[in-house]
């Protein structure tokens, strides 16, 4: 079963409107992901395969439902807020980038984000312990999902 499908299972903390960018350094510039997406912060499965839980920011393209980014929240994450609409993001040696519709998108995002980065620093929720069947003991299965426009 893929990310995608795993996040229908767990209820997005966040979901936004944004343009979805890369850092492509070689360039020394920011790469655009073709246009305006949906941006969900869930949880899945990892990629590795070996069926831990972690928290996902994945992007889906509106216009044909491609995926254009999924990256897996870590400890160490690095957040910049570049301005009230693009803020962007490091985990190791990636970057990615968002350009929101308006500052009350990205204002939900970086709240949404940093409510999971706060989890995983408490401990409180240790997705690398946790399979997809368990049940977060903070998530009572209320958590909430909304849309920006």
């Amino acid at each position: 079963m893929e990310n995608k499908a795993l996040c229908a299972l767990f209820p997005a903390s966040v979901r936004v409107r944004a343009v979805v960018m890369t850092r492509d350094d070689s360039s020394g510039g920011w790469v655009g992901g073709g246009g305006l997406s949906h941006v969900v912060i869930c949880k899945g499965r990892s990629l590795d395969g070996r069926g831990r839980r972690e928290y996902i920011i994945r992007g889906e393209r509106l216009r044909d439902r491609a995926p254009v980014l999924e990256c897996a929240v870590q400890r160490g994450l690095v957040y910049n807020k570049v301005n009230p609409i693009f803020h962007h993001w490091r985990v190791e040696d990636r970057k990615f980038g968002l350009t929101f519709q308006s500052p009350a998108d990205a204002i939900s995002f970086e709240k949404g984000l940093q409510t999971v980065l706060d989890k995983l620093d408490r401990g409180s929720d240790s997705p690398s312990s946790s399979t997809p069947e368990e049940v977060d003991p903070e998530d009572d299965g209320q958590a909430v999902s909304f849309l920006v426009r």
